[in-house]
């Protein structure tokens, strides 16, 4: 008898496993316009497959016959803006029903969320992606800012997608490297699916792009990464579809807390791309914290409470700093045409941080790029403003001169100065009065040359 019992209960084992023969439950990557990616992996080498479709009748199919492990599928020919069901057939396990939203249009609203250093707590971890899960409507894209892990060992990466499963099956995730997770990229290339090189990269959704770089790998001036970086800003401000351009890589430029320090390094190369070429928001972590900063007019975001260890000391505010928390948390990013909407949130709802940032459209009038002559130095002293600020420039000669202030849209709000000035240092005012907090650009006409600012105002 106790021979039989032993048997039923091997059997049940047995059974039980051939069941539930998925390690990583099936999860999305590298959303496009006409695809998306599914990765999972199963403990014994088998055929896959993915059915997927508008219903849960699904009608499309998609195999792999090779048996192995791990399965890598695309899913093509994708209508824009549509909602998708699907599930994986991997032996003799099918996996639940799930949908996924693939990418929307230029002129329709989108949300996504940022967050990462997930890394050794995984209770943390979980009370995030807990609160993640009950964003409604659901984001169309996850961004993390790195060290997904503490070692990048396939253990590590194992806990990382039990927390991450029922979010990552709904929403593809694009990730960037950490110093952590450079520990394994074994691990990185076969678990992520990313477009260019999988190190650095960028993806459009409705009317942004998101460029993830990776600030473990060179990025001086020269080097392939900053080329690289150059051509896609280049691009992107030339394309009108584009109204915001979001930067995500993992060591902060600016921060006051003590975990880690400012990397002065990519303060000094790139954060004058992100200012030539308007960036709306820089998302890092590294540092184990929520911390938001404005520095000429580009907004700085560690949202580094992922779940690893909080870094609890702090230095003295500087001037570009916003809001400051040592907690667990991510970032809920709404984009509607020119605002992007940015909240940060705690596990439970908290919310301990939000602004509004009123892009620039790219066909902003009397700009004519051909002729800004960088010797005629526009400075808005602060910037950004409450209410007043003032505007220094030099002329060299006497000419006829005009500043003018328009806003997102491209409308001229204020016309401060249009006279014939003498040569020499000149200060203007503006007081913006009831005009709405926001971003602004400062256009100076001397004679023949031009020069752009951006302004920020927040009250």
């Amino acid at each position: 008898m106790k021979a039989i019992v032993q048997s039923l209960v091997l059997i049940l084992i047995t059974a039980f496993s051939a069941q539930a023969s998925f390690v990583k439950q099936p999860y999305l990557q590298n959303l496009t316009d006409s695809s998306i990616v599914l990765y999972w992996e199963v403990f014994s080498a088998q055929p896959g497959t993915v059915q997927y479709g508008l219903t849960t009748d699904y009608g499309s199919v998609i195999n792999d016959p090779n048996p192995n492990t791990s399965h890598e599928l695309v899913l093509p020919n994708l209508f824009e803006d549509t909602v998708y069901h699907y599930r994986v057939v991997s032996g003799s396990d099918t996996s639940i029903d799930a949908r996924f939203h693939t990418r929307v249009g230029q002129f329709k609203p989108f949300r996504f969320i940022a967050y990462g250093d997930n890394r050794s707590d995984s209770a943390a971890h979980q009370s995030v992606v807990d609160q993640m899960q009950l964003v409604s409507p659901l984001p169309g894209l996850m961004v993390n800012v790195g060290d997904l892990t503490n070692s990048g060992s396939s253990t590590d990466y194992q806990t990382f997608f039990n927390i991450e499963r029922n979010m990552m099956n709904r929403v593809p995730l694009y990730p960037v490297l950490g110093n952590h997770d450079i520990s394994n990229m074994t691990n990185w290339f076969s678990y992520f699916v990313l477009p260019n090189n999988e190190r650095w990269y960028s993806t459009r959704y409705g009317n942004a792009v998101f460029i993830g770089l990776d600030d473990n790998s060179s990025y001086s001036p020269g080097s392939a990464q900053y080329n690289w970086l150059l051509s896609e800003l280049q691009a992107d401000s030339a394309d009108p579809s584009v109204w915001h351009i979001f930067i995500i890589n993992h060591q902060p430029p600016y921060t006051t807390n003590t975990g880690h320090a400012s990397n002065m390094t990519i303060r000094q190369y790139l954060c004058p791309l992100f200012e030539r070429f308007h960036v709306s928001i820089v998302f890092n972590g590294h540092n184990h914290c929520y911390e938001h900063s404005l520095v000429n007019g580009v907004h700085y975001i560690i949202t580094g409470g992922g779940g690893a260890p909080l870094h609890n000391s702090w230095g003295p505010t500087q001037p570009w700093t916003i809001y400051r928390e040592a907690t667990f948390e991510f970032v809920l990013v709404d984009v509607r045409t020119d605002t992007v909407h940015c909240r940060g949130i705690k596990p439970g709802g908290i919310v301990i941080d939000s602004f509004a940032i009123i892009g620039a459209h790219p066909g902003v009038a009397e700009i004519d790029t051909g002729k800004i002559n960088s010797t005629l130095m526009l400075e808005a002293i602060p910037n950004p403003f409450a209410d007043k600020v003032h505007f220094h420039f030099v002329l060299q000669k006497s000419t006829w001169t005009t500043l003018s202030i328009y806003d997102a849209s491209g409308k001229k709000v204020a016309n401060l100065l249009s006279n014939l000035m003498s040569a020499g240092d000149q200060d203007v005012l503006w007081n913006r009065s009831t005009l709405p907090d926001g971003f602004y650009i400062a256009i100076l006409k001397a004679g023949e040359t031009t020069n752009v600012l951006r302004l920020s105002a927040m009250r």
